[in-house]
């Protein structure tokens, strides 16, 4: 799936018995993102929506940050923001968000910026004890992009999510945990273990009512409560003609685990 220039890419891709891992790798650079890092991040994730083969996708980093955020070492004093955000920026958020597979964020420390987009544009986010979140946009004279005026709150309380664009204050994991900004929080040495369960229980699960139920929850936003109601009995019928559905059935029945396809 790979293609031959994100080999050389600053991060780690790995897909192997339904599960994409995608592993950011400049720990020198705290995992920032060059410009060019997010095209790259943005092809792999288009493959990977177009890909049967990826049942879900693991997001996490090298060292001691999950993502520091973009890498401003070249950035210029009056530099066309809008555009890098534009045609950069905003599209590997977006296809992270709309990747119809699971996700998984397993955020190992530093997450800022991109970074706190990335995490929060992911399904799950679990975060090591050290994990840090912030926005430190108020120090820059910047506001808050990364989609953080969309996910934070969703998670925060828009006051909460105020007081950390006008503070810059740094959020530590177990506080992370307490707000909700972060779905699971466990000790350093154990992130990439529960992560990795999680994602092979999902890896092992029916597909196709994964990402319908996926879908619903992002719809449900608009839909309202008699929208998502008649969602669900189409979805519900639909899934009900499936092999996963009649393997589901068939084990519940037997008293077995099931064994759904591994091609939806």
């Amino acid at each position: 799936m790979l293609q031959p220039d994100l080999e050389r890419a600053p991060f780690e891709a790995e897909q192997a018995e339904g599960l994409l891992r995608i592993r950011l790798a400049r720990p020198e650079k705290m995992n920032a993102l060059a410009d060019g890092d997010c095209r790259a991040l943005v092809r792999l994730l288009e493959d990977a929506a177009g890909d049967p083969a990826v049942r879900c996708v693991l997001i996490t980093g090298s060292g001691r940050a999950f993502c520091a955020g973009r890498d401003i070492s070249s950035a210029t004093a009056g530099e066309d923001a809008s555009t890098i955000l534009t045609e950069v920026v905003n599209p590997l958020l977006q296809i992270l968000h709309d990747l119809p597979q699971p996700t998984i964020a397993a955020v190992n420390g530093a997450a800022m910026g991109i970074g706190l987009g990335l995490a929060l544009a992911c399904d799950i986010v679990f975060a090591a004890e050290s994990a840090r979140f912030s926005s430190p946009f108020a120090r820059l004279g910047a506001a808050l992009d990364s989609g953080g005026h969309y996910f934070l709150p969703r998670r925060l309380t828009p006051g909460r999510t105020l007081e950390m664009i006008y503070t810059g204050d740094v959020i530590e994991g177990p506080e992370a945990l307490r707000l909700g900004l972060v779905d699971r929080l466990t000790p350093d040495r154990l992130l990439e273990p529960a992560t990795e369960a999680l994602a092979r229980r999902i890896v092992e699960g029916p597909q196709a009512a994964f990402r319908a139920q996926k879908a619903l929850i992002r719809a449900s936003e608009t839909l309202g409560l008699a929208g998502v109601l008649a969602e669900e009995a189409r979805i519900q019928g639909e899934l009900a003609r499936t092999s996963d559905y009649a393997e589901g059935v068939a084990a519940f029945q037997a008293r077995r685990a099931p064994q759904f396809h591994r091609a939806t």
